[in-house]
């Protein structure tokens, strides 16, 4: 799985979190699917067009110990397969 993929995923999660216990994201989830919105917030980033200061990314950068700047996230996502530990 590439990083691009692995972050879409922990972002989609985020985002799953955030629509059902936080008030300033029931706009979005009354209007796209936390799936769909992950995918673009991740084309935006590789791209350069996102804002990275939502609380899922934010979330997202934590759990895979990326630090919290353009350019820490947008290596991290450019980079091909992932390393997962078997254990």
């Amino acid at each position: 799985m590439s990083n691009a993929s692995l972050f879409e995923s922990t972002l989609a999660g985020e985002y799953v979190r955030l629509f059902e216990s936080d008030p300033d994201y029931a706009y979005s989830a009354a209007r796209i699917s936390p799936d769909l919105l992950a995918s673009k917030m991740v084309a935006s980033l590789q791209n350069g067009t996102a804002n990275k200061d939502g609380k899922a990314i934010k979330a997202a950068c934590k759990k895979h110990n990326i630090n919290y700047t353009y350019k820490a996230i947008r290596s991290f996502l450019a980079t091909g397969e992932s390393y997962v530990c078997p254990l």
